[in-house]
């Protein structure tokens, strides 16, 4: 059944100005993507409000999935400037990402797939801890043969209260790197208990990634995995 989640889409409206460094940050490694594609599997759509509409206009058409019910008319209310430029083609599916996914990858077998900040919210719906870490650590072979990238959660909790001009700047993760938790807790000020997202086996090991701060509340914080897979 779709869900309503006005709470999110009021906090996300309100916060656009305060999250500017973060969507910067998306839109740069957006820019990165593997080209010489026409069509976007988009899953975690939502109302598109940390996506970027230069990288949007790379498509002719954009299959968005998600259950949230008023992702796809907020989805084309934002974004309606470069939709209409562009005459792009956007269709929305009413599903969870990876319940659907081998479907979903059939149906546009020559899509660029993105996950957009939907994979790290997969530990919230999936009580089993166990379950939800194997199942995000297959995704990279779901997607074999694929281009595709993701931007996940990895850690969040409370930090500091920065303004933006001082929030810490995006870290770049090479192949095989080492975690820097105490780096990245460190620059936020993080304290108290943080909350393990369980995506850090989602991109292969052979993969480059960066880590990017994003300050979701005034002194919350999460760190954010993007990274590119190419086939």
């Amino acid at each position: 059944m779709a869900r309503l989640d006005l709470r999110w889409h009021l906090r996300a409206w309100r916060s656009q100005s305060r999250w500017t460094r973060t969507r910067a940050a998306i839109a740069d490694w957006l820019a990165q993507a593997p080209e010489g594609h026409e069509d976007l599997l988009l899953f975690g759509a939502s109302a598109g409000w940390m996506m970027d509409d230069a990288f949007l206009a790379r498509f002719r058409r954009i299959d968005a999935v998600d259950f949230e019910s008023a992702s796809g008319p907020l989805f084309k209310l934002n974004h309606r400037g470069v939709i209409a430029r562009h005459r792009i083609e956007v269709r929305f599916h009413d599903a969870e990402a990876l319940s659907r996914l081998e479907e979903l990858l059939a149906l546009r077998p020559q899509a660029l797939v993105l996950f957009d900040n939907v994979l790290g919210q997969y530990t919230l719906t999936c009580r089993d801890v166990a379950r939800a870490e194997a199942t995000l650590s297959e995704v990279s072979h779901r997607l074999a043969g694929r281009n595709w990238g993701s931007v996940h959660d990895a850690i969040s909790g409370p930090g500091r209260v920065l303004d933006i001009a001082r929030e810490p700047v995006p870290l770049a993760l090479r192949p095989g790197q080492a975690w820097p938790d105490d780096f990245l807790l460190d620059a936020v000020g993080g304290t108290g208990q943080w909350r393990d997202h369980l995506t850090r086996a989602v991109l292969p090991t052979t993969s480059e990634s960066r880590l990017l701060p994003w300050q979701l509340a005034p002194g919350y914080w999460h760190w954010l995995q993007a990274g590119w897979v190419r086939a």
